[in-house]
């Protein structure tokens, strides 16, 4: 059995982990053809869609800070309370979401 990693969730993996593949273009050449050249190295789109996924992914987000340190504070007061429906159907809302990936 062969399990392969084409297709929309392993595309949605690569951009979450921050895998980068390289495009490989035009023809391969031995070294004794390369002599005299110089190298170039050309950034693909998916890349570039990559490198700006992660610069925002790393930009500081004051509504989510906020609602981590209200989150923090709950529990360091024991008020913090957990729906067990909401996370019974975030939970079902992830599996589904991650099958249909």
């Amino acid at each position: 059995m062969e399990i392969s990693q084409n297709g929309r969730s392993a595309d949605l993996a690569k951009i979450l982990l921050g895998v980068h593949e390289t495009e490989r273009t035009g023809s391969k050449k031995t070294a004794s053809q390369n002599t005299g050249t110089q190298d170039r190295v050309q950034i693909s789109e998916q890349a570039k869609e990559l490198q700006r996924l992660r610069a925002a992914a790393e930009q500081p987000n004051a509504e989510r800070d906020a609602k981590v340190d209200h989150i923090r504070q709950s529990l360091e007061g024991g008020t913090y309370r957990v729906d067990g429906k909401q996370v019974a159907d975030a939970i079902i809302r992830s599996v589904l979401t991650d099958s249909v990936l």
